[in-house]
Parts: structure tokens; sequence; C-alpha cells
């Protein structure tokens, strides 16, 4: 997955939530200089985090614009992906970002949902977890070991759920 820094990448919110809740959303950055991001995902990651008061909604936020791109679905986009809109096992966020990586072209979604990853398969588009991410960053010696498995381990103490075969 060198290719990584110009393969465009499309995320949804919950990867960015939990690695911005351990102060680390720039390993997602090292790994991938750039992701986009449709409006649900920024009204779920910024605006409903910062009506919370959620400290990583504002991490988010000044992201957003620099790395993080913000990007409208087209209508064309939308009506051609509308079916995607009748599953009720994904969310909005989970929705337009499927529908992102279709009107970019993206290789990637990142994304941790299992149903959210099963269609993104389907429309071959590659899913990718926040655990691979840091298993990439590792594998890029963009981290180290030590700092990849403290990593995993932040991520399990703010609520992030990994998989017992994935953690090991």
């Amino acid at each position: 997955m060198k290719e990584n820094k110009h393969t465009i990448v499309v995320s949804n919110s919950t990867p960015l939530i939990y690695m911005a809740k351990i102060g680390k959303l720039n390993i997602i950055r090292n790994v991938f200089a750039k992701i986009f991001i449709p409006e649900a995902v920024f009204e779920e990651a910024v605006i409903k985090g910062k009506a919370l008061d959620m400290s990583d909604a504002y991490i988010i936020e000044r992201a957003v614009g620099t790395w993080i791109i913000k990007e409208q679905i087209r209508p064309e986009v939308d009506a051609e992906y509308r079916f995607l809109d009748t599953n009720p096992r994904i969310g909005l966020g989970e929705k337009q970002a499927i529908k992102l990586c279709k009107q970019l072209n993206a290789k990637h979604l990142i994304a941790d949902d299992k149903e959210a990853r099963k269609v993104s398969k389907m429309l071959n588009i590659t899913p990718i977890g926040t655990c691979s991410i840091i298993i990439q960053a590792y594998k890029q010696k963009l981290i180290t070991k030590k700092e990849a498995l403290q990593t995993l381990d932040e991520l399990l103490k703010v609520g992030f759920r990994i998989n017992p075969e994935v953690y090991r």
C-alpha cells in the first residue's frame, strides 16, 4: 500500500473521532496525505461533537480544509447510488462516504463498521479499518511497534472495539 500518499481515500467519522480522542489523528495523516469526507461525516464528527463539547470534534475541525477535505456529493451520484439509502444497517455517514468514494473514484474507504465494509467491497472499494492504518503506519516505519501497541491500547481505553484476532 505504498501508493497511499497519492491514493484517493474517503473516511467515515468513527476512525477520525477515535484517533482524535487519543490525540493520534496525525497517524492517519502520515499514512494518507489527504482524505475526503462527505457532509454527513463532518456533521457527525464536528458539528454534533462540538454540540457535546467533545475535544476530538475541535481537533478534527482544525484538520478540515488542510488535509481533511469536505466534499459535497453531486446529485447525479446521489441518485445513482440511492439504493444505499434503503440499507438500514449502515448509517448516513457511511452511506455518504461510500457515495463519495464512487464520485471521486476512490480506491479506499476508511471505516470500521462491518456492514459498511461489506457494502464497499461489493462496490469495488477496499475498506481500511483503524487498526489497518496503525499497522500500515508501523510497516512504513512512521511509528514503532511499541507506539502501534500503545495506540491500540489507548483506543481500547476510550471504548473502541477491536476484534481480539486483529489485536493479536
